[in-house]
């Protein structure tokens, strides 16, 4: 798996194989933490942190360059939910997560993230 994080307005973007991603959709249901390889990259982030709270999801980096995601178990489960249907693509393709006004489980200070599909960020058809 590689988390890459830009800035808090441009995001960051999950690259993965399906089994990994997978993993981090459980992660997200239940709560928990995945540590990743070491990595020299300035933009790679070390691992995804999932924070057991209430109300909307609000997904940001932390202080240790960790993925954060923290919301309550409904909300979360929602997240899993998309990222499962990412993780069981059939072809190249990506989804945004990014908030809206209304937006019915991401919080406002949400930074964007792309989860790109275990064969490509692009259809390849």
């Amino acid at each position: 798996m590689k988390l890459d994080y830009y800035s808090a307005a441009e995001g960051g973007d999950i690259t993965s194989g399906r089994a990994d991603l997978c993993h981090l959709t459980d992660l997200v249901a239940s709560g928990g933490e995945l540590t990743l390889a070491p990595s020299a990259h300035p933009r790679h982030l070390r691992g995804v942190l999932i924070e057991v709270t209430q109300g909307p999801v609000t997904i940001g980096v932390n202080d240790r360059s960790y993925l954060g995601i923290r919301g309550g178990a409904e909300n979360r489960s929602l997240l899993a939910d998309l990222l499962r249907n990412v993780a069981s693509m059939d072809d190249g393709g990506h989804v945004h997560m990014e908030y809206f006004e209304g937006h019915h489980f991401l919080a406002p200070d949400s930074v964007p993230l792309i989860v790109n599909s275990p064969h490509g960020g692009m259809p390849q058809r």
